[in-house]
């Protein structure tokens, strides 16, 4: 069966779509900007204090989410000026999971020298992580460092290498790096405890990567179709056809290694949406949100984007459910 599971989006790596009030008053755009505004570190703080608390875990166990997916930035354990280390919450973390029962995927979603470019790596603008060998090399120091802090707790499910790197044809880089990072932490972490690598948006090209069975290699794959040109123009009819075919592929995908849906939302196009009465919108969303839970049987696990914003709708997860949109498989 596979593990519901949702991201702690916004939480312990910023991002200013998610909580707009925590940037109100400055310019920033990022992470890396924001802690260069007056009183970042004291609002950073009270963010990560207030943003996620034990009464969310709790709320979490008692609706049946299994696991969570964790998204930190390299800056995690020491910082890096601006950035700030929050490994204290981190560790907070899992002790919550352990104490609720909750599983952990761990990812790093910032990268030095930034992966891909976006906020959600910590800084927008180059993707300088594939220009410097050491960029790539603090990576994994850093990948084995949280290895070695975690392996023991019981709560470690997963340990993701990369999220989201550039896409890009061949990957000769992105692979070499992931096959170096899991030869690296497989002499450190517990066999059963899972090493998760990004598709890099293209699952075919990327599928198999890394070979390894224990400890357990998965292949996260992100599917937002929201911002594709196509699936502005054309009709749902068409779009409900891409998203079963989604079930199909993770079939054929999972014959070489298992595979996670590490990001996925209810969210659909606004174009697409303008097609139709506005007060259609709202059942249309969530027939996306059923129809995806349906492809994603062959998954195995999915993590909704994401648990919580600052505000409720279709991206925050637990207004949804409190709501009344179910995330059962049986719809």
């Amino acid at each position: 069966m596979v593990m519901k599971g949702v991201n702690l989006g916004g939480w312990l790596v910023l991002e200013k779509w998610m909580t707009p009030s925590l940037f109100a008053g400055t310019d920033a755009g990022d992470e890396y900007t924001f802690m260069q505004t007056p009183g970042a570190r004291a609002k950073l703080r009270n963010h990560q204090k207030n943003f996620i608390r034990e009464a969310d875990f709790k709320w979490l166990a008692e609706h049946g989410v299994k696991a969570v997916r964790i998204p930190v930035g390299y800056w995690i354990l020491e910082g890096d000026n601006p950035f700030v280390a929050s490994i204290g919450r981190l560790d907070w973390a899992f002790t919550m999971a352990k104490r609720y029962d909750l599983k952990i995927l761990l990812c790093l979603h910032g990268a030095p020298g930034s992966q891909n470019g976006h906020d959600h790596s910590g800084r927008v603008g180059k993707a300088l992580w594939y220009k410097e060998v050491a960029y790539r090399e603090r990576t994994l120091d850093v990948l084995e460092r949280l290895a070695t802090r975690y392996r023991e707790e019981p709560a470690l499910w997963g340990i993701e290498l990369l999220n989201e790197p550039k896409t890009a044809l061949f990957q000769l880089k992105l692979r070499a790096f992931y096959r170096e990072a899991y030869a690296r932490l497989s002499s450190i972490i517990r066999p059963e405890t899972a090493i998760v690598f990004s598709d890099a948006f293209t699952p075919r090209l990327l599928n198999a990567a890394i070979g390894g069975s224990r400890p357990p290699v998965m292949m996260d794959v992100h599917w937002y179709h929201f911002g594709f040109w196509a699936h502005k123009r054309a009709p749902l009819s068409w779009y409900w056809q891409v998203v079963r075919g989604h079930r199909r592929l993770l079939r054929r995908l999972g014959r070489q290694q298992p595979i996670v849906v590490g990001e996925w939302s209810g969210v659909l196009s606004h174009q697409g949406l303008r097609r139709y009465p506005s007060d259609q919108h709202e059942s249309l969303q969530r027939a996306h949100i059923e129809r995806q839970i349906k492809s994603y049987k062959n998954a195995t696990a999915w993590f909704y984007w994401t648990y919580k914003t600052e505000d409720p709708g279709i991206w925050n997860y637990r207004s949804l459910v409190e709501a009344g949109v179910s995330f059962s498989s049986e719809g």
